[in-house]
C-alpha cells in the first residue's frame, strides 16, 4: 500500500516533460468552438449586460445619495426644531409641566365669583397673569437658547408659585365665606 513518495514525483515530471503533437491546442479549440459554440457569444452579452447593470446602480445609488443629503441640508436650514415647551425637551418635563398646568386648571375652575369676592380675585388673576407672561417668555428662551437647567428651573418654580397663589386665594375665599356665614347666622341668647 504504501508508496514512495520520490518515485511517484519522478513519473509525474517525466509526464509533464511529454510534450504535445503540432496543432493539438489548436484542434481542442476548434473541436470547443464546435460543440459550443452558443456559450461563446452568450457570455460577451452577458458581460456587456453586467457591465451596463453595474454603471445604472451605481448612478442611482450615487444620485439618491448625493440628492438626499442635499434636501436635508435645506431642511435643516428652512425649519429649525423650536421648542415650544418643557414637553418638547423630555417626557418627565412633560409629566410635571402637565401637572402643573392640570392642578392650576383644577384650582381655577372650583373657585365661585361672587360680588364680595370679585376685587379680590381681580387682584389674584391679573398676578397669575403677570406669572403666565413670565412663563411665556421664558419658554421663548428656552426655544432660542441652549437647554439649560436653570431655564427649566424657573419654568417650573413658575408653575409652583402659581399654584402656590391659587391655594392662597382660595384660602383667603373660605375665610371670607367663613366670615359671611358667621355674620349671617342668626345669634342664640
Amino acid at each position: 500500500m504504501g508508496q514512495d513518495i520520490k518515485k511517484l514525483l519522478k513519473q509525474e515530471s517525466e509526464m509533464t516533460t511529454r510534450k504535445m503533437s503540432n496543432g493539438h491546442k489548436k484542434r481542442f479549440e476548434n473541436r470547443l468552438d464546435n460543440e459550443f459554440p452558443q456559450f461563446k457569444n452568450q457570455f460577451s452579452f452577458l458581460k456587456i449586460a453586467a457591465s451596463i447593470a453595474l454603471i445604472l446602480s451605481i448612478a442611482f445609488v450615487s444620485f439618491k445619495y448625493f440628492n438626499t443629503s442635499k434636501v436635508e441640508i435645506v431642511e435643516d436650514k428652512e425649519t429649525p426644531n423650536k421648542i415650544k415647551s418643557m414637553a418638547d425637551i423630555s417626557p418627565d418635563l412633560k409629566k410635571i409641566e402637565d401637572y402643573y398646568l392640570a392642578n392650576i386648571n383644577y384650582q381655577i375652575s372650583k373657585i365661585k365669583i361672587t360680588d364680595t369676592n370679585k376685587e379680590l380675585l381681580e387682584v389674584y388673576f391679573s398676578e397669575l397673569a403677570v406669572l403666565q407672561k413670565e412663563y411665556d417668555e421664558l419658554n421663548a428662551k428656552l426655544g432660542e437658547d441652549e437647554i439649560n437647567d436653570e431655564t427649566i428651573d424657573k419654568l417650573i418654580e413658575n408653575l409652583q408659585m402659581r399654584v402656590l397663589l391659587l391655594k392662597r386665594l382660595k384660602s383667603k375665599l373660605n375665610k371670607i365665606e367663613n366670615l359671611n356665614l358667621k355674620q349671617n347666622e342668626p345669634s342664640i341668647t
